[in-house]
């Protein structure tokens, strides 16, 4: 009996070789799968088709290709002819995205930043009670809240009005937000409701965008959700986050993105749209005089790979020659983004990562992985700062000129896997603004006194290696 159980654990283990190494996952994902494999034969193997199998997904992204081909075709057609700027007038990150990301740029954007959800949601909200021919809305997580409640309120208000409303959001996301209900009150309305990879193999693989396009014209990205918390905070502490508001050409850009997500969401093939595609691209007014590209990745079209938001940071970072200030409440780069930040700060850059002292939940997770990247950075000159609340902003600031604002946090999963978004804007005068936010930010934080992790015990070290191996989970 011994002899059949230890034939069929060496079986096993050669399954486990096939089944990681011939993956094209990197190594630390590889290490941390087989040690998940190895110690848990069964649960491991599970774990392992729910959330580490890649094969799936990709079946799945070019099935949705090749089911909905001409309309993600029209799309990008529709997209290229609202262009304003030749490649002539491009910068070289501008030409980057372009080559990278087929991502378009414009030149006549108006932008606000919001720094706190209050303001956030009373302009989003008027925005909404005025919109005229359609509402597009999604979320990666909806709360059954006060702020939740307005806003399916409205849409329901605006669909008895004749507005087309439609809604995505992250199954996975909303699992536990109770708000199903009001999900269920909106479709007996009339608007539609749709919930983006519900199906348990697609769980590893999420759709992390908030974004909101109102009549094709008004467009909001970054990275709150709907909730109450985003006002009011969590037991007592603030919640510091960042959204933007845009107007401009480049709201074309967020439209596509969420056509592109409701058009993969969809069953079979009712797409569901009121109008033909081009309809919802409506000619827009010059808005402002500000050079915008809104970058993503888990888009249908010719760039269906997953790597445009890893790519795209490592560049921006690689390309700092002064400043770089980074927003992000989960620290777990890419090995190659870690040595940048390294080769940045040694170089005399002024290397800022501004993250959030407390979490609503998975504190010790996060803080645990973060120290074991932080402890590498110790003697570069790279500055960590904590923010005495809740930081949620993903934001970047580089140089004079270049600003980041969107959903990425410099994670793996964020870099990696799940579907993100944000708005690269190139304007001295909005950097100088944001910067002005930064330098308030700051001091609210404590910055991390580097002296410490010198003096942390062997244990706490260990605990913070060990966690670190499962940082492309978090």
């Amino acid at each position: 009996m011994k002899q059949i159980i230890s034939l069929l654990y060496i079986a096993y283990l050669l399954f486990v070789v096939m089944l990681v190494f011939f993956s094209r996952k990197k190594p630390i994902q590889r290490f941390s799968w087989i040690l998940v494999l190895v110690f848990f034969p069964v649960v491991g193997v599970v774990f392992y088709l729910l959330l580490g199998s890649e094969s799936y997904w990709d079946y799945k992204r070019h099935k949705i290709r090749r089911r909905h081909r001409h309309l993600f075709n029209e799309l990008d057609r529709i997209l290229q002819a609202n262009s304003s700027l030749t490649t002539q007038d491009l910068s070289l990150m501008q030409d980057f995205h372009v080559r990278c990301c087929g991502s378009m740029v414009s030149s006549d954007n108006d932008v606000e930043i919001y720094t706190n959800g209050a303001a956030k949601f009373e302009r989003l909200f008027a925005d909404l009670r005025g919109a005229q021919d359609h509402i597009h809305v999604q979320y990666f997580t909806i709360h059954n809240d006060e702020i939740g409640q307005e806003l399916i309120n409205i849409l329901k208000e605006k669909v008895l009005e004749g507005v087309e409303v439609k809604l995505l959001y992250d199954s996975f996301g909303c699992f536990l937000t109770w708000v199903r209900p009001l999900f269920w009150e909106l479709k007996h309305a009339g608007g539609q409701v749709r919930g983006i990879r519900p199906y348990a193999r697609a769980l590893n693989y999420r759709n992390h965008r908030k974004l909101v396009i109102i009549d094709g014209r008004i467009g909001y990205l970054g990275g709150m959700n709907a909730g109450e918390h985003y006002v009011s905070g969590v037991r007592g502490m603030v919640w510091r986050d960042t959204h933007l508001r845009i107007i401009g050409h480049s709201v074309h850009d967020v439209q596509q993105i969420f056509m592109s997500d409701w058009i993969a969401s969809s069953p079979k093939l009712k797409i569901g749209f009121r109008h033909r595609l081009r309809h919802y691209f409506p000619d827009v007014d010059s808005c402002g005089n500000l050079s915008t590209q809104i970058i993503a990745n888990g888009l249908y079209n010719k760039h269906i790979h997953q790597d445009v938001i890893n790519l795209s940071y490592f560049s921006l970072i690689n390309n700092a020659q002064q400043r770089l200030w980074i927003q992000t409440p989960y620290f777990s780069p890419s090995e190659p983004i870690l040595q940048s930040l390294k080769i940045l700060a040694l170089s005399g850059v002024d290397v800022r990562i501004m993250t959030s002292a407390f979490y609503a939940f998975g504190g010790l997770f996060h803080h645990n992985i973060k120290n074991y990247y932080f402890r590498q950075l110790i003697d570069s000159g790279v500055r960590v700062f904590r923010y005495k609340g809740i930081m949620h902003a993903k934001t970047m600031l580089i140089d004079s000129d270049k600003l980041v604002i969107g959903t990425v946090n410099l994670n793996i999963r964020s870099l990696e896997r799940d579907d993100e978004l944000y708005a690269y804007l190139e304007s001295g005068e909005l950097n100088k603004e944001h910067a002005e936010i930064l330098e308030s930010d700051f001091k609210q934080c404590v910055e991390l006194d580097y002296a410490r992790f010198q003096k942390q015990t062997l244990l706490s070290r260990a605990l913070e290696s060990v966690v670190s191996l499962f940082s492309p989970f978090s």
